[in-house]
């Protein structure tokens, strides 16, 4: 096979990747619907002093909730989305450090996390949690997001590359360890991509498949069929779920406010 055979394996800092993430943008709900989740979280915290995005990327998040809180604290290593970050919210503190070395100075009455545990290898994560739980507000919460491990998106990123993203697991291992001073729970949010035709189910695909480094490509023909296989819909289109997993640290006695009300929780502690 010739490599226009293949996915593409894009530069996460590239023309094609951008144009990508867009068209996944353009087709789904899955920031629309955390938005609102993580809105209704927001509005029951009983003081709105001070966000903390760790892994705030280029800000697109962080700058729907800034408004919220008198103070936002970003934390980008990336010195490309750390220039775009300083650029979309000029008045946040930005700090370029990874979480395991950055030292915010007041701690959050939110504490979010969102999708940037995949780039943080999987024995390293409980750490990375004990880390954000320690920068939280006695009264705060910290909110660690990502893809649910049996949502459409992951099983095809399993299919394909064999691996999978555990994030109750790391709830359970935190739980054990400090169930004594906090409540953990995961929530489900289901979110979905609704496409068309084929042809913008597999750019929003090879997207998702390059999700972390690519070592050797699937084909197109092999991704073409998995898409036909599990994402078209009998009456014609197609839709891929992406659900999310939020899960919610607080000091015991806090209680969850609206937290669980849009979605299924799952009660880990």
């Amino acid at each position: 096979m010739t490599d226009q055979e293949h996915i593409r394996i894009f530069d996460s800092q590239g023309e094609a990747y951008k144009q990508a993430f867009q068209i996944f943008l353009n087709h789904t709900d899955q920031k629309r619907n955390a938005k609102r989740w993580l809105q209704q979280v927001i509005n029951d915290l009983p003081g709105r002093h001070v966000f903390v995005d760790a892994g705030a990327g280029n800000g697109e998040l962080t700058r729907a909730f800034t408004a919220d809180f008198a103070r936002t604290i970003t934390i980008e290593p990336n010195g490309y989305l750390l220039n775009q970050l300083q650029q979309a919210i000029p008045t946040a503190e930005a700090i370029g450090m990874p979480i395991l070395s950055a030292q915010p100075s007041t701690p959050g009455d939110l504490v979010l996390s969102s999708h940037t545990f995949y780039y943080i290898p999987a024995d390293e994560w409980l750490a990375h949690l004990e880390r954000l739980v320690s920068w939280m507000s006695p009264t705060g919460v910290t909110i660690i997001v990502l893809q649910n491990r049996e949502s459409g998106c992951m099983n095809m990123f399993h299919h394909f590359f064999s691996h999978r993203f555990e994030l109750r697991r790391t709830a359970e291992q935190f739980r054990a360890n400090h169930g004594n001073r906090y409540e953990v729970m995961t929530t489900l949010d289901p979110a979905h991509v609704d496409t068309p035709d084929l042809s913008t189910t597999y750019a929003v695909a090879e997207f998702m498949l390059n999700l972390l480094g690519i070592e050797q490509a699937p084909s197109r023909k092999d991704v073409e069929a998995y898409i036909e296989a599990h994402f078209a819909l009998p009456g014609g289109g197609y839709r891929i779920p992406v659900h999310q997993d939020f899960l919610q640290i607080r000091a015991k006695g806090q209680g969850w406010g609206n937290g669980k009300s849009p979605a299924v929780a799952d009660t880990v502690g």
